[in-house]
């Protein structure tokens, strides 16, 4: 595994005092600070064109038809489907007996609940196994803390159940009818429990407490209706239980304890559990075990029985249950692609599926039954809009369902690619381009978004946009550098950017920009480039040591003070995360981590030779974010202002958190803003 070299020759290196903070009054949500937000909303406002932004937003809703209905999801007596309607800023939700169509009724309408609020986030919904309960949970603050509501589908009769503690979004419900399956947060909003409670009688009981701050909880049911599982995750290490989906009242089955370094993921099928894990491989392997032989330790997991083996060349990233079918999916280590694979539920290879579309992302839809054949499957490319497939595993028949419609759009003028650049350390990355065939098949530099992320082993797969298409026909071509620290080719990717090895993230954007630019596909002049959330570190890394290489940088709730973040274990995700980013309370985590935090890096003084023409700089934050405090683009902003940049810019969502606004035209003012 490369490593790019780290500062710890620094003077100072055995000393962990933070540097100096002068921004701490920003911390507080005081008048002072709502007051700055507010101005520098202003100032925003001035600078943007408004009369393009207008235009940019009227494309996009009318791009995208504004009444059209889901596909319908059969459960065991009713089909369920979304209504979008173009008076209405939110989903209305439908269902109708499965065979009777005409008698259709709307189960569940959020806009009246929605149009005195802010922010309005319906986080679950979870329909009774008799389908005459939905249980479901509201986020009034866009800070990610839920509150339960139960809904009568018969009666319209709403229980609400305030007494509860602030939850996740996540509910599920026992096969008992009677029990509730939810996850109270702790002070740092970590999932820390996870409670049964009992719908007719309102009793809470805590079945499962985590007290180690680096696990969250949650619960997972098989497709079999027949096992819950408890579920403590950290990074790096899991532990599963499991008990009768019936009676989670009764006392949990622990499958393996928890061992650091040791991830697995279990489901089952009847009497057999099927465990993803990376005990017999770093790439991880599928295998089976009774659930009576439970619990294992991690050398009898290792002699389990082996369903699909680990592979060098290939990471396992996950699998489904069916009654006859078993469909395992991965991704090789060269370009990332995904791949689909039908067996046996022996692992004896059926056949691969073949997707319709180049450059694909492979998605399961709702698929509720285990004993179908039938699977339906979500597709979409860069250049191609989401369709909804149903799969017919024994027959390999693929139907198209339906096609995400537009409007005014000749997509045949569109294309997209996958390119490689070296990187400095004699890997190759890959990046992929979409735009309008005859520029990205031209010789000359065109417009160039590149966005980036590169953390958590999230992968960047194809997506599209309806959005991104005002880009593109107006010339601009859509790039993804694909950087380590992801899981975009595979999970040795992802092991070379994470902790340690953080450096390399930001080498490959640098070695992205350069091989774009030294390619003639961009210039310089040309090339803004986008990121959010963890991409904050390689964005303002790139801004602080390249920043005559691009021209802007579209910032969204940037992660970029790290070491005072990660000092800091009282905020959410800090413990947790100490297996991604690092414990500066570690003397080498420490001076790592200030060797790339963007705060702690910016070339603003005279000695450091860099003048104040820095590239375009427009900051996203959201005041009521609970994974990147405010605070922290607000730092970011305040420290160039502060040293006489101009041409930076920040917009506090004052209402909203992580995510941005709610509702459709918000979202899509959003949008239009950005671009």
């Amino acid at each position: 595994m490369s490593q790019a070299k780290q500062n710890n020759d620094h003077p100072n290196f055995l000393k962990r005092e933070l540097p100096e903070d002068s921004e701490l009054w920003l911390e507080e949500k005081s008048q002072q600070t709502l007051d700055y937000l507010a101005a520098q909303n202003l100032e925003a406002d001035k600078w943007l064109n408004s009369s393009l932004q207008e235009q940019l937003f009227q494309e996009i809703r009318h791009r995208t038809p504004l009444n059209y209905d889901s596909y319908p999801t059969d459960l065991e007596y009713f089909s369920y489907f979304v209504r979008h309607h173009e008076a209405l800023n939110y989903p209305q939700y439908w269902r109708y007996p499965i065979g009777l169509k005409d008698n259709a009724k709307c189960y569940l309408d959020i806009n009246p609940w929605a149009k005195d609020e802010n922010y309005f986030d319906l986080g679950d919904l979870a329909i009774s196994p008799d389908e005459m309960l939905l249980a479901m949970t509201l986020d009034t603050e866009g800070d990610e803390q839920y509150q339960l509501q139960l809904l009568d589908l018969n009666s319209g009769e709403i229980t609400y159940f305030d007494d509860l503690p602030p939850l996740t979004s996540d509910i599920i419900w026992s096969e008992d009818q009677s029990l509730l399956l939810c996850f109270p947060l702790d002070d740092t909003q970590r999932p820390w429990q996870v409670m049964v409670l009992n719908i007719q009688t309102g009793e809470q009981q805590v079945i499962f407490t985590e007290e180690d701050a680096r696990f969250w909880v949650g619960c997972s049911k098989s497709r079999d209706k027949q096992t819950l599982f408890i579920e403590s995750l950290s990074k790096q290490s899991s532990e599963y239980y499991f008990v009768s989906a019936k009676d989670p009242l009764a006392p949990l089955q622990l499958i393996s304890p928890r061992e650091e370094g040791h991830e697995y993921h279990a489901d089952s099928l009847g009497d057999t559990l099927y465990i993803r894990s990376n005990c017999q491989h770093p790439c991880f392997s599928l295998l089976s075990v009774k659930k009576q032989h439970t619990p294992l330790n991690k050398v009898q997991l290792i002699e389990s029985a082996v369903i699909e083996p680990g592979c060098q060349y290939t990471t396992f990233e996950g699998f489904e249950l069916f009654d006859r079918h078993l469909m395992i999916l991965s991704r090789d280590h060269t370009l990332g692609q995904q791949h689909l694979f039908i067996k046996s539920l022996n692992g004896q290879l059926q056949h691969e599926f073949k997707a319709p579309l180049p450059l694909v992302s492979i998605n399961l839809s709702d698929n509720p039954l285990s004993n179908s054949q039938l699977v339906r499957l979500e597709l979409e490319s860069f250049n191609q809009p989401p369709a909804l497939y149903q799969y017919d595993m024994a027959n390999q028949q693929l139907d198209c369902l339906k096609r995400m419609p537009l409007n005014n759009t000749d997509l045949s003028q569109f294309s997209s690619k996958q390119i490689t650049v070296p990187t400095w350390d004699g890997n190759t990355l890959p990046i992929s381009l979409v735009g309008q065939t005859n520029i990205l098949d031209s010789d000359k530099p065109a417009p160039m978004l590149l966005y980036v992320y590169g953390a958590y082993g999230d992968a960047l797969d194809p997506w599209f946009s309806g959005s991104r298409l005002s880009l593109m026909e107006r010339g601009v071509v859509f790039a993804v550098a694909h950087l380590r620290g992801g899981g975009d080719c595979g999970e040795h990717w992802y092991h070379q950017g994470r902790l340690g090895y953080k450096e390399n993230s930001i080498r490959d954007l640098q070695s992205s920009i350069q091989g774009l630019i030294q390619r003639n596909i961009t210039s310089p002049q040309q090339l803004v480039i986008q990121g959010g959330s963890a991409a904050g570190i390689v964005l303002g890394a790139i801004y602080n040591r390249i920043p005559e290489l691009i021209t802007g940088i579209l910032a969204e709730v940037p992660f970029v003070d790290v070491l005072r973040t990660m000092s800091r274990p009282e905020l959410p995700l800090t413990v947790t995360e100490y297996e991604e980013w690092g414990n500066p309370g570690n003397i080498e985590d420490h001076w790592r981590i200030r060797h790339y935090s963007p705060l702690d890096n910016l070339r603003l003084t005279a000695q450091d030779s860099i003048s104040t023409d820095k590239p375009l700089l427009w900051i996203e934050a959201g005041l009521n974010d609970p994974r990147v405090q405010y605070w922290e683009p607000a730092k970011w902003y305040y420290r160039l202002q502060q040293a006489g940049i101009n041409n930076v810019y920040l917009r506090t969502r004052m209402d909203s958190g992580h995510a941005g606004g709610s509702g459709r035209d918000q979202s899509y003012q959003e949008i239009a803003e950005s671009q």
